[in-house]
């Protein structure tokens, strides 16, 4: 079972906290805040945006990314690869190449399907390191499909804003002639542009900024079961396979630590 990461709901919570206090401190009503009309304006539209772009799939895709933003990623995954990757490098050294041919249909990891099949009929091992560098390249490129949608999201939120604002001034100006409602007004109108600066600075730039990173230490764990299984092609050792796998992924996890820290 994963364990929640508490970061992102506890730094978005302080950011709130604190625009809401300096709000508070400067005189503002926190319930003048409250403007359903501009919500709707800068995250209905947002979300249309995200629709033209990348459709409803995409929508869900990166609804399950930022999902997964909530909780750590485990270690029980990786050390269940390394034992059967163990485990394969000696049924090939018992029973031969021709045995990983079971094993490739039955795995749902494509990665891994890829290489025991290239295996399974003797492929060579640069052979098998160049179709696994296309599936690395391919997982890389929907990965980061979901960064930049993210950033692009954030970048159509301070627009909407500036939208709501516009539409605000409009009725401001519809009610000229009672100059006592004016200045309530103009505020009202640039609550939509707090809105949508506000979305894009605290929570849609730095959830980007985190699934990216997520996202490169998972492809640095997938670059290191390439290499593990290239070492199968090559007929390693099982013992010589584990020792480099966890040497890859010992570096990448000292990579991601130096990243975060």
């Amino acid at each position: 079972m994963k364990r929640p990461d508490w970061a992102v709901p506890l730094g978005t919570a302080v950011g709130l906290a604190a625009i809401c206090a300096g709000a508070w401190i400067e005189g503002v009503r926190l319930g003048f805040l409250w403007q359903p009309a501009a919500a709707l304006i800068v995250f209905g539209g947002t979300t249309g945006a995200i629709l033209v772009r990348r459709g409803i799939e995409g929508l869900r895709a990166i609804l399950r990314a930022l999902v997964s933003l909530f909780f750590e990623p485990g270690r029980d995954e990786l050390e269940a690869t390394k034992a059967r990757l163990t485990w394969l490098a000696r049924l090939v050294r018992r029973e031969g190449p021709q045995a990983l041919e079971a094993q490739a249909a039955a795995t749902t990891d494509p990665l891994i399907a890829q290489a025991l099949s290239l295996i399974s009929q003797y492929a060579d091992a640069a052979v098998v390191r160049e179709r696994l560098e296309r599936v690395l390249d391919h997982e890389d490129e929907r990965g980061l499909r979901d960064v930049t949608t993210l950033e692009g999201a954030a970048s159509y939120a301070p627009t909407f804003g500036i939208l709501g604002a516009v539409l605000g001034l409009i009725q401001v100006l519809r009610a000229l002639a009672d100059p006592s409602s004016l200045g309530l007004g103009i505020a009202t109108a640039f609550v939509a542009t707090i809105y949508g600066v506000g979305v894009a600075n605290l929570i849609l730039f730095p959830l980007a900024a985190r699934l990216r990173e997520r996202h490169s230490n998972y492809m640095r764990q997938r670059e290191a079961i390439a290499e593990a299984l290239i070492s199968l092609a090559a007929h390693e050792t099982p013992s010589a396979i584990t020792r480099k796998f966890v040497a890859d992924i010992d570096l990448a996890l000292r990579k991601d630590r130096a990243v975060i820290g």
